[in-house]
């Protein structure tokens, strides 16, 4: 740009050619937190199925290990992706070690002296295997298919620590997509349109909004995890004083709906837990709020909206049949419970074996409590890993927990210092508080049995890591 007597003369730019343009899409399109976002969205679609109807994971594992190549193997495709967090790695070998430590063969002088194995080992002996070498696992291909289960979240936890601030806020809006889909076919499921039962399932909790999962308690999860997300978008769009009045109304109407699909699951403890969800939410948020009293009132309004819409909730049939699940007076988790308190103590201290639950509550359950049914689950992730993993895996998942603490800790301090990027906050908050949620309701269930769970969870850990900077540059 020139000046000629007072006049700016700007020298006219040629058109813009495809060959220019090209690399400007190049340097825009980030496919390393696209495919991150493309594994979060199977995973909420095809990781709901349990124990009982594995097919749709083990298509998702085979789907992970390929979205995975390119990650790993092609320069091309990391953009977007930085290096690897080493706390990712601390925790990959932290998860991975015992199931794999579980699998390696022991001599018979070894095996043979463990808890619980005199049965097995005269099997063997009258079938003329005396000298066969066997895992600490009393059922190996369990633990195999258990671990290469636990790989998947471990390898999303690994990736997601590589992705930049940006690429993490992509993912938030990927889970509320996720959330918005299995919502949609939760409603399918209840109106029974066309008279479907719009299931991917043939074993699910009838009757109750379960979306993409089988379980109702897992599905109430993926939904509150989607409730936080919105509030991770919503904090990183109204920070910067604009009105952002589509924000606004995406988060006013989303916050109802997720609520609504919560209470439809008619997962008892799950509902419960939105008190300490509600509490995350707010501290999301609390951040816009009190720099602005015009959002301060409009969050109320919020809040009284979401209100109203649970009273009018209230009144509807298929609603009190939710309610009525509180009222239940007996409960079959405890008799699970005792159960499984017997089965840990045939096996202590070095347990049976990662994903073993199964023939060990068959083993031990007890006649009078013999019905058409059969356990899978004990009804509580804690107790369920003492069971599996002994004394090794409470010393195991005690260093998992400090570490996690440690990390948890210091991005808390970190993200609330001046200056730092509100998105950091959000992201850092909502990481904390699935976590919490998560420990909290395996007291009473098994979300992390639930693959699509792990990987949200997984992800969340991963939010906690300092996010890398941001890699636009070609090659």
């Amino acid at each position: 740009m020139a000046i000629d007597g007072g006049r700016q003369i700007e020298k006219r730019r040629n058109p813009a050619t495809v060959a220019d343009i090209v690399p400007a899409l190049n340097k825009r399109w980030l496919p390393g937190p696209a495919l991150c976002m493309l594994i979060l969205l199977l995973a909420m679609m095809l990781g709901g199925g349990g124990t009982v109807n594995p097919q749709t994971e083990m298509v998702l594992q085979v789907l992970i290990a390929l979205t995975m190549i390119p990650l790993v193997g092609s320069v091309r495709w990391q953009h977007g992706l930085g290096p690897v967090h080493p706390g990712a790695w601390l925790l990959a070998a932290l998860i991975l070690v015992l199931p794999v430590a579980q699998l390696i063969p022991l001599p018979p002088s070894l095996w043979q002296a463990l808890p619980n194995r005199s049965i097995e080992a005269q099997a063997l002996a009258a079938a003329g295997a005396v000298g066969v070498w066997m895992p600490l696992s009393m059922a190996p291909a369990r633990t195999f298919a258990s671990l290469i289960a636990m790989i998947c979240p471990v390898l999303v936890m690994i990736q997601v620590s590589r992705l930049s601030l940006q690429g993490r806020t992509l993912l938030c809006a990927a889970i509320i997509g996720g959330g918005i889909l299995s919502l949609i076919l939760g409603v399918l499921q209840l109106s029974q349109t066309g008279g479907w039962n719009w299931s991917l399932y043939n074993q699910y909790s009838e009757g109750f909004l379960v979306g993409f999962q089988a379980n109702r308690n897992a599905e109430c999860d993926v939904l509150m995890i989607a409730l936080l997300a919105i509030g991770v978008l919503g904090a990183v769009r109204l920070d910067d004083g604009r009105q952002h009045l589509l924000t606004m109304g995406v988060v006013a109407l989303g916050l109802p709906a997720f609520l609504v699909g919560v209470l439809m699951t008619g997962s008892r403890t799950g509902i419960a837990l939105l008190l300490p969800a509600a509490l995350v939410l707010f501290g999301i948020f609390w951040p816009v709020l009190h720099r602005r009293i015009n959002m301060l009132r409009w969050f109320g309004g919020v809040l009284i909206l979401l209100a109203l819409t649970a009273t009018t909730l209230a009144q509807l049939q298929s609603v009190q049949k939710v309610i009525a699940r509180f009222s239940i007076t007996t409960e079959a988790r405890w008799d699970l419970w005792a159960d499984t308190w017997y089965a840990i103590g045939q096996v202590w201290p070095f347990g049976s074996g990662i994903g073993t639950i199964v023939p060990m509550l068959e083993a031990a359950e007890r006649l009078d409590v013999v019905d058409m049914t059969s356990p899978v689950r004990a009804h509580n992730d804690w107790l369920e890993w003492t069971l599996e993993a002994g004394l090794p895996g409470l010393v195991v998942l005690g260093i998992v927990i400090l570490v996690i603490g440690w990390f948890a800790v210091r991005a808390i301090i970190s993200s609330n210092r001046a200056g730092v990027a509100p998105a950091r906050r959000a992201q850092v908050a909502f990481g904390t508080g699935v976590l919490i949620i998560e420990g909290l309701h395996a007291i009473v269930d098994y979300p992390m049995r639930s693959m699509a769970l792990a990987i949200l969870s997984a992800t969340a850990l991963a939010f906690l890591f300092e996010p890398t900077a941001s890699q636009r540059n070609e090659p």
